[in-house]
Parts: C-alpha cells; sequence; structure tokens
C-alpha cells in the first residue's frame, strides 16, 4: 500500500514553518527543567516562609500531616511530570495519559482530604453554607497567588516545544501548580474540615487549569502557523 503524499502547499508550508524554529542544542531541556525546578522550589519554600506555619502546628497529630502532605505532593509530582513529559515522540505525552492524569489527580485529591483531616485542639471548624464560604475567600486567593508564577515557569519551560496536544499538557501543568500551592497554603490554613478543603483548596485548581491549558494551547498554536506562506515550486 503506498502512502500518499502530502499536498504540495501544505508541504511547503510545514518544511517553513520548521525551517523558521532554530535549533536546539543538545542539553537545552535539561538544563531548562532544572533551571525551573530550582526556581519554583525557590518560590514555594519562600511562599512557605512568608506564610509561616499554623499556630497549633506543633500540636497536631504529625502522622495525619504526613499522609495529608505525601498525597498532595504525590498528586502534584505526578500531573508536573505528565504536563513536562517529552514523550518517546518528543511532542508530549499522549492523550490518554494527559486524560487521565486530570480527572484521577483531582479525584483522588477529593478523597484524600474528605479521609485525611488533621485536627488539633486549636483547629477552626465551621458550619453551614454561608460560614464556609466566607472563609474559603482568603484561602482560594492565597493559593491563586502561589500558583500563578509556578504557571508562568512552567509556560517558560514549554515555550518553543513543539507539543501535540498543548491545551491537555497546559491542563496538567495548572494542576500540578495548582496542587503544589495546595501543599503550601495547607501548612499555614488552620481551619479544618473536608468542606474547606474542597473548597478552597482543591476548587481553585479548575481556572489554573483552564488558564494554563489556554495559554499553551494558545501558544502551541501559534508556534505551528506558518510566519509566511510559501508558494510551492511549479
Amino acid at each position: 500500500m503506498v502512502r500518499e503524499r502530502p499536498p504540495e502547499l501544505l508541504r511547503a508550508r510545514l518544511l517553513a514553518a520548521a525551517a523558521s524554529e532554530p535549533g536546539t542544542r543538545p542539553g537545552a531541556w535539561r538544563r531548562r527543567l532544572i533551571g525551573v525546578g530550582l526556581l519554583a522550589a525557590v518560590w514555594m519554600v519562600v511562599m512557605t516562609a512568608m506564610l509561616g506555619p499554623r499556630h497549633d502546628w506543633n500540636q497536631l497529630p504529625m502522622d495525619r500531616v504526613i499522609q495529608g502532605l505525601s498525597a498532595l505532593i504525590g498528586g502534584a509530582t505526578v500531573a508536573s511530570a505528565v504536563g513536562m513529559a517529552r514523550g518517546r515522540a518528543m511532542v508530549g505525552a499522549a492523550s490518554e495519559t494527559l486524560l487521565g492524569v486530570v480527572f484521577s489527580v483531582p479525584l483522588a485529591l477529593l478523597i484524600a482530604v474528605s479521609v485525611i483531616d488533621p485536627r488539633g485542639p486549636s483547629t477552626l471548624v465551621f458550619s453551614g453554607v454561608a460560614a464556609t464560604l466566607t472563609h474559603s475567600i482568603a484561602c482560594d486567593l492565597l493559593v491563586l497567588m502561589v500558583a500563578l508564577p509556578l504557571i508562568g515557569l512552567g509556560w517558560g519551560l514549554t515555550r518553543g516545544l513543539t507539543l501535540a496536544r498543548p491545551a491537555l499538557s497546559g491542563a496538567c501543568l495548572g494542576l500540578g501548580a495548582a496542587t503544589w500551592a495546595h501543599a503550601v497554603v495547607r501548612i499555614h490554613c488552620p481551619i479544618g474540615g473536608p468542606a474547606h478543603a474542597i473548597i478552597a483548596h482543591i476548587l481553585p485548581s479548575i481556572p489554573l487549569m483552564l488558564l494554563a491549558g489556554w495559554a499553551l494551547g494558545r501558544a502551541g498554536h501559534r508556534s505551528a502557523a506558518p510566519h509566511a506562506p510559501v508558494r510551492p515550486k511549479a
């Protein structure tokens, strides 16, 4: 069976787009990945120090704290690694992998925060929809504040790369950034209860995933478009 060649105009445009992209030096991706990782780690350490631990940190059951933070760090690591993966074809992770992370990690975190709820004698717990929403706004804003620079770093990491599914890769990076921010805010937040954890700490991941997906999707669309049409030779 003979493969059909692409139309000449399409072939010329693809060649022009490929020629317009500068070549990447060997090891550039690894250096970029290490640099972004170090900047992200410094940012999270700085934000953790600035926010500070909750006032009853020493009175919390450490086994529950370790379990909760381990779940958050694990989910953030998986989402970030899949979002940054190059894949065998060097165009990002497969659609099945990206979709699996986008749906399974938030579900796993919902279950984790519902089951693991470390409380100390000074832990604040609010009942009622109005009180829960009112006391969740501050944590929502903190998660967004911590996560947005991480999304910027992820966008910078993938800038110039050819991703087959940039929007899905961005959604994974947004989920990873939101979950890292959740871990930072969880150390600081003195409010307990699954309702607060879901509304104030997990819910911000939705707009962050949409934002990162839009940003990488837009960047991927621009890089895929040829800079100027090239007419095939007659």
